[in-house]
Formats: structure tokens, C-alpha cells, sequence
């Protein structure tokens, strides 16, 4: 039979070769071999984060916590502070942003000293709707960063500052992705479009009769017609003006550090309920996150949101956010339900124009009144806690 310490250390080769699901087997059988080690639990835990599922490490996470809290010795403060820290990253990774800062502010007020989650709160807050906290904090950390440090924590706070003291509304920086985002698809399909290529193409298979229609993706919503940046007729080439995985970050002239992390600003006025913009909107690859007020199925939250954002994806597929055959959407993900009251979505919008943003909401607007919105969000952030 093998000890635990020989069945940990397979564990951890197994992480650093991510091979996960070894990881996940071989620290269970760690954990029941030693059940009082917050190591072999904590393992376990960053076992099932490596692989992508958070919520199955939070309930690891946390028992390590809780063993871990009689060893006082100063050898162990490192590891005990690691463990929380793993915890609040995994709250965030699960939208659960309360946890994550109460974790967080418990790491700071137990170990002054530590600089990583004095930074990770400060973002934290950021991006999540908190943005003078959030200044805050980085101000509270600046003894304890490096020059280069308190520099950029500097000119970040300083950028933040400057918005909300400002005349200026969030939806600055949609507008400033989406004009970006136009004008650089113009400049890499021109000499395309050029030579004979198809811009904002849709994807397209013989229907019933023979004829050429739009085709759904296997296993995608109905209403998920794809466009293609660029595509040539003469071979079925095609080719993508940005890559998703690498979305567009606009910096909006004057507030230039707001460009480096994602921060949430509230778009006053949009609709009837708090709408957020976050600094990093990008329009091709643009993350829309919708909270009701309140909690419901996974199922019926989509089944309330759905038909909402499947017209408006359509009209703006059809053309109605462009001009003539310019500037039409391109993908629609399918929903993916957050918490208990949200849904999530990411839209590439293609060269359409901004005011396919505001024709959301006022479909929102609509759809408020038999199932009322807590808050909608644009750009990368977290749901910030509903009031």
C-alpha cells in the first residue's frame, strides 16, 4: 500500500504534466488517507482549479482553510496564506464576488505585510462596480509595492479618479471599442474585399429546394446564424480580421491606464435598472451578463432572457445596426447561467454601429417589466453585488 506523502508527490507530478484527472484521483485517495492534512485538502482542491471546475475545488479549499487554522508556528503562515488566497481566487473564478473580498480583506488583516492580495482585492473591487474602493485599497498597498509598483497603482487611481469626477459616461468606452474595432476591420478587409474576397460573409449551405440559406451550428440556438470576417468565393478560404481569444483593448484618449485592467463604471441613465460598462469592451468578442432581481432555475432564467437577445441578434445579423451590406453581427454564444439570478452571453458584433447596444436595452427595458433586471453588464467584469 503506498503512503500518502508517495501518493501526494504522484499528485503533484501529475499537475505539473497536467494530467488532471490523475491529480483529482490520486489526492482523493491522499485525502482519505490522511483526512486531517490541509495540504493534501488544499491539493485536492487546486487539483479540480487547474482543471477548470471551481466550484467543485471551493468545498476542498475550504476545509483546508479551516484545518490549517490551529498551526500558528511561523513556518506555516506561508502555506496558510496561500491556501486562503487559493480560496478567494476560486470565489472570483465563481462570481461570488462577497466571499472573494471578505477572504481577501481576512488575508490582509491577518498578514499586513502580503502585496498579492492587496492587489487582487483592488482589482477585485475594480472590476466589480466598486471603483473608489477599489482606489482605495491600491492607495492603503502603496508602502508595501515597488517603485515601478506604486507607479502604475498611480497613474490607475489617478485615470479612475479623473472618470468619476468627470461629465463623461461609461458608454465611452463601447463607443471607443466598437469605432476602433470598425475602423481597423476596414483597413485589414479593404485590399481583401480588393482582390475579390466577401466581407461579413454569412455561413451558408444548400437548403431543402437547392438553394443557398444561412446555417445554424450544430447544437447552437436557432437564432445563431454565423457571418465570417472574410471569406473567398473562389476556394471557401476564410479568414478572421481579430482573434477572439486575443480580443481588441481600446484606450480611451486621456484615461489610458483604464486600458490595463478591466474596470466597471455605471452608464448612467441607459435603462431602468444599473447598467455597467467595464474599460475592456471589446466589440467582436463582447461579454454581455444580465442579473435578475430575482432567483430562479437555471432554465427559466434563460427561458425569460432568450428570446430577447435571439430577435435582437437577428435584427442586427439582418443588417439593421449597418449600413447596406456593412456592418452586420457575426456570433452569438449560447447562454451560460451565473449564480441564481444571472445569465451570461458573448456577441461579436462585427462592424455594426453603437447604437446596437442601446436597442438591447430597450428590449431589456421591455422584458424589466414582468421579470425585473438587477443590473446588466457590458465588457469583461463580474456581476457586482445587487443592491
Amino acid at each position: 500500500m503506498s503512503s500518502l506523502d508517495d501518493v501526494a508527490q504522484r499528485g503533484l507530478r501529475a499537475i505539473e504534466e497536467q494530467r488532471y484527472e490523475d491529480a483529482i484521483r490520486l489526492f482523493t485517495e491522499a485525502v482519505a488517507l490522511g483526512p486531517e492534512r490541509p495540504d493534501v485538502r488544499n491539493a485536492l482542491g487546486m487539483a479540480h482549479l487547474h482543471r477548470g471546475d471551481a466550484g467543485s475545488a471551493i468545498p476542498h479549499l475550504e476545509q483546508a482553510r479551516t484545518l490549517a487554522e490551529p498551526f500558528d508556528a511561523p513556518e506555516h503562515q506561508s502555506l496558510k496564506r496561500e491556501f486562503q488566497l487559493s480560496l478567494a481566487t476560486a470565489y472570483q473564478l465563481m462570481d461570488r464576488v462577497d466571499d472573494a473580498q471578505t477572504a481577501l480583506r481576512d488575508l490582509i488583516a491577518r498578514w499586513p505585510d502580503a502585496v498579492a492580495p492587496r492587489l487582487q482585492l483592488g482589482q477585485l473591487l475594480l472590476s466589480s462596480g466598486r471603483a473608489r474602493e477599489g482606489v482605495a485599497v491600491y492607495r492603503e498597498a502603496a508602502d508595501h509595492l515597488d517603485a515601478d509598483q506604486q507607479q502604475s497603482a498611480r497613474a490607475l487611481t489617478g485615470a479612475v479618479e479623473a472618470f468619476l469626477d468627470s461629465p463623461r459616461h461609461a458608454d465611452v468606452f463601447l463607443r471607443a471599442h466598437a469605432e476602433s474595432y470598425r475602423a481597423y476591420f476596414d483597413e485589414v478587409a479593404a485590399p481583401q474585399v480588393a482582390s475579390g474576397w466577401y466581407a461579413e460573409a454569412a455561413r451558408m449551405a444548400p437548403g431543402p429546394d437547392g438553394e443557398l440559406v444561412a446555417v445554424v451550428p450544430d447544437g447552437a440556438r436557432p437564432y445563431a446564424l454565423m457571418r465570417v470576417d472574410l471569406a473567398n468565393p473562389a476556394d471557401g478560404t476564410v479568414s478572421g480580421v481579430y482573434s477572439e481569444s486575443e480580443p481588441m483593448i481600446v484606450a480611451v484618449d486621456g484615461l489610458d491606464p483604464l486600458a490595463q485592467v478591466p474596470i466597471l463604471l455605471q452608464w448612467e441613465g441607459a435603462a431602468p435598472f444599473p447598467t455597467w460598462v467595464s474599460t475592456r469592451a471589446p466589440w467582436h468578442w463582447l461579454p454581455i451578463q444580465i442579473q435578475f432581481r430575482e432567483p430562479a432555475a437555471a432554465a427559466e432564467r434563460v427561458d425569460w432572457i432568450d428570446a430577447v437577445i435571439g430577435a435582437w441578434y437577428l435584427t442586427g445579423f439582418n443588417g439593421e445596426f449597418g449600413e447596406q451590406q456593412v456592418g452586420r453581427f457575426h456570433f452569438v454564444s449560447d447562454p451560460d447561467a451565473l449564480g441564481d439570478r444571472g445569465v451570461s452571453y458573448v456577441v461579436d458584433l462585427g462592424r455594426a454601429r453603437f447604437d446596437a447596444v442601446p436597442a438591447l436595452l430597450q428590449r431589456l427595458a421591455t422584458l424589466h417589466q414582468e421579470h425585473p433586471i438587477a443590473q446588466v453588464v457590458f465588457g469583461q467584469g463580474r456581476l457586482p453585488p445587487a443592491s
